[in-house]
């Protein structure tokens, strides 16, 4: 293959970009991928590495514009805006808060629900060929609650959703730490949702590049895309930090950084970068059997081969990786409120990383209109590793010219132009 020429050339390696690679691959297409870091350097690598069928509600919702202005100084808070007067920024909050009803957010839950299901089954597909590689297990993820008003409401959706398939059970204060003993006496209950599962994702993403690598993809990172060569109706060439590369296909998964990618384009890809951070103790005392779900604080907890992870914060900060320390104590401290034994806060890795984020929190899956021969793959906020591998599998039938079907209109990048 010319090194500088590609049948479908994928900008972005984080787990969405790579599983497009590798389905794209064995699909038979030539492939090149070009990441302006490492694999895995935006939100991809140092995630709770959870996938959460369980998880099936957008961001925007009735309420939740409220909840954020109640708590906007609050640093043990989930949600967070750092105000700024970009036009653009304010545009994605007006769109944002028009997708803040109960209409939206229950017609987008059970599109999530759908994705959810076929997401889990290609995750399953994964883990039947190399699982053990990256520590797949499918022992379910665990809600914890201290408030007994949210309890009652997270019962209620899980009654709804085991309706729809989503299995769960319910226990009470007592029963919920004889499962997890980690658990402290605030602790009022739990759901334990079944089927949810977890990976480590830094194992997963070098796996799947490995498996990428096989079928023939090539990985290019520090290669930092800049500029496009535009044709009719067409991207002709790729610029970056390592050259100029070629295409008949380009698939934009640049993460938070689409909507720069999208105005290099002419395109308006309304994506914000919403930060999460995560705290990785290695060697821990405290044992957690299971992965959590803090609920009242969205605080995850994860137990992974030889450590701990808790992760926590979505703050929408554009582009900015600064990491506030009030934050990293306000993760912290919240995971205390449910884990008294939580490890001190001496962690061996500080991690953040950018949430793509869309106005009405579905993703951005689809050709664009003016340039019949990109395809945009992102926007996942938190459900980025739930559904990288099922988005994978999606663009890659859109690449050869088939459908996905009703999900195609849902989910178009064009949708915010209609």
């Amino acid at each position: 293959m010319n090194e500088r020429q590609a049948d479908v050339l994928i900008v972005g390696a984080g787990v969405v970009g790579l599983s497009v690679a590798y389905y794209a691959a064995s699909a038979g297409a030539k492939v090149l991928v070009l990441e302006k870091g490492d694999i895995g350097a935006g939100s991809s690598w140092g995630n709770a590495g959870l996938i959460v069928p369980s998880y099936f509600e957008p961001l925007p919702g009735p309420g939740v514009i409220q909840e954020s202005l109640r708590h906007l100084f609050d640093q043990d808070r989930f949600f967070g805006v750092r105000m700024r007067s970009d036009p653009r920024f304010l545009f994605w909050l007006l769109r944002f808060a028009r997708h803040c009803n109960r209409k939206d957010f229950q017609s987008n839950s059970a599109l999530f629900m759908r994705l959810n299901h076929e997401a889990l089954q290609v995750h399953r597909e994964l883990a039947r060929l190399g699982g053990g590689e990256y520590c797949f297990n499918q022992r379910g993820v665990i809600y914890l609650f201290l408030n007994n008003k949210r309890f009652i409401q997270a019962r209620e959706r899980a009654a709804r959703a085991l309706e729809l398939g989503v299995a769960s059970e319910v226990f009470s204060g007592d029963n919920i730490r004889d499962m997890e003993p980690a658990a402290g006496r605030a602790v009022i209950g739990g759901i334990h949702f079944l089927e949810d599962a977890a990976l480590e994702p830094a194992k997963f993403l070098e796996w799947l590049a490995k498996q990428a690598s096989a079928w023939g993809v090539r990985i290019m990172t520090e290669a930092e895309v800049f500029d496009f060569h535009l044709g009719r109706n067409r991207v002709n060439s790729v610029f970056t930090t390592k050259g100029e590369f070629r295409a008949e296909q380009v698939v934009l998964a640049g993460g938070a950084w689409l909507a720069a990618l999208g105005r290099r384009l002419g395109v308006n890809l309304p994506v914000e970068g919403g930060k999460g951070i995560s705290l990785t103790f290695s060697k821990p005392k405290m044992t957690v059997r299971r992965p959590l779900i803090l609920e009242e604080y969205h605080v995850a907890v994860s137990p992974l081969s030889h450590a701990l992870r808790i992760t926590g914060v979505l703050e929408l900060s554009d582009l900015d990786l600064t990491i506030h320390p009030d934050r990293v104590r306000g993760i912290h401290r919240s995971a205390g409120r449910y884990l008294p034994l939580t490890e001190p806060l001496r962690p061996s890795e500080v991690w953040r990383g950018l949430r793509p984020c869309t106005p009405d929190g579905l993703p951005l899956v689809g050709r664009l209109r003016a340039l019949n021969n990109v395809i945009v793959a992102g926007g996942h906020d938190m459900k980025g590793m739930t559904l990288g591998p099922l988005t994978g599998q999606y663009v890659t039938r859109l690449l050869a010219g088939q459908s996905v079907g009703d999900f195609e209109d849902r989910l178009s990048p064009s949708r915010f132009w209609l």
